[in-house]
């Protein structure tokens, strides 16, 4: 038995007994659905087989629960993340400090151009002397309480934006990202 990331184990087991009683499913239809066997995820839940990031994420998605609900480190070995280091606190620009920002890459995300007319006009209204606007998007597993969403809904080409109160139902829906930044120039 490894163990190597007991913790982590335990985490995802805890989370897995209390969704498979709330959504209820068996590792059979679990396994179908991630696309695995059913023996490969009563591996992983018995600590038989090592619990690395891409399987975290790929379980987290399934559970509908952040990765770091399951591993909280899990930020270290992904991909997607680099480290930036923190220079001066605000509050004391004379100190140096030595703090690490764990920071998701721009090769995780994607950059949209959003045109001061048509709908966009109305949903940024707010920001009319803007020349250029870009919005900056995430998968929604990335960031999962995001102030708007970017929505691409079925059968349309463009983009749309949404509070998560007025988002569209889930069958409406081609493509869904979290926005996270808005740059205007």
């Amino acid at each position: 038995m490894n163990k190597e990331h007991p913790q982590v184990v335990k985490n995802l087991r805890k989370i897995w007994d209390a969704k498979k009683i709330q959504m209820r499913f068996t590792q059979v239809e679990a396994a179908k659905e991630l696309g695995w066997s059913q023996g490969a995820i009563s591996h992983y839940l018995n600590n038989i087989t090592e619990l690395r990031a891409p399987a975290i994420v790929k379980l987290a998605n399934f559970l509908d629960v952040d990765p770091r609900d399951i591993d909280p480190n899990i930020e270290n070995s992904l991909h997607s993340v680099e480290k930036k280091f923190i220079s001066y606190d605000v509050r004391d620009a004379t100190k140096k400090i030595d703090e690490i920002l764990l920071s998701r890459r721009d090769d995780s995300s994607i950059l949209v151009k959003i045109p001061n007319s048509g709908i966009y006009t109305a949903h940024f209204s707010q920001y009319e002397s803007y020349k250029e606007c870009y919005a900056r998007l995430i998968s929604p597993s990335q960031l999962k309480t995001p102030k708007t969403y970017a929505v691409r809904l079925k059968g349309k080409k463009n983009i749309e934006f949404f509070t998560p109160q007025k988002l569209p139902p889930s069958s409406a829906i081609q493509t869904l990202w979290s926005v996270v930044a808005y740059y205007y120039y």
